[in-house]
């Protein structure tokens, strides 16, 4: 062959049963036909006429990707990257659904990393409110001794409860 096999040759290569010479269920034999409809319609039976494949076509033809696949294609490429050539509106959705997921996975992770960071701040809130407790236990202790006050609430670290000095 000089020039390079459609995507109608290569399905139909992969879908036939060879020894019955039929497509090998009836949902390859419906795409085929109607694929091979709509690019006869829109380009002419004349093969050289023909591209190498029509996107929109074979969507139509195989009603949508399901489940981010497209028939026809190797099930773990996704459909975006089989639609790739699509300048239609199914692109830009396509393209949009990955987008999406993509943004859905980031919205996850940043989630993820404000509820740590929610909890560290949790945690030095509770260390700050026990320095500040101490900070302020000192200072009063301080403004008693200097004011010759016996300091019964706030005792000094050494264990006395009153502190006369």
């Amino acid at each position: 062959m000089d020039r390079p096999m459609s995507q109608l040759e290569f399905f139909s290569v992969h879908n036939k049963n060879h020894e019955l010479g039929d497509f090998v269920d009836k949902k390859s034999k419906r795409v085929h036909d109607t694929y091979k409809t709509a690019i006869e319609s829109k380009y002419d039976t004349v093969r050289d006429n023909q591209p190498e494949f029509n996107p929109d076509s074979w969507i139509d033809a195989v009603n949508d990707p399901s489940k981010g696949h497209v028939y026809g294609f190797c099930p773990r490429q996704p459909a975006s990257l089989v639609l790739c050539t699509l300048t239609s509106p199914r692109r830009s959705i396509l393209a949009h659904d990955e987008e999406v997921n993509n943004l859905k996975s980031e919205l996850a992770i940043t989630r993820n990393t404000i509820d740590e960071n929610n909890e560290r701040i949790d945690d030095l809130t509770v260390c700050l409110e026990q320095v500040h407790k101490i900070e302020m236990q000192e200072t009063v202790r301080s403004m008693l001794k200097e004011l010759n006050i016996p300091n019964f609430q706030f005792p000094s670290n050494s264990g006395s409860r009153i502190d006369n000095t």
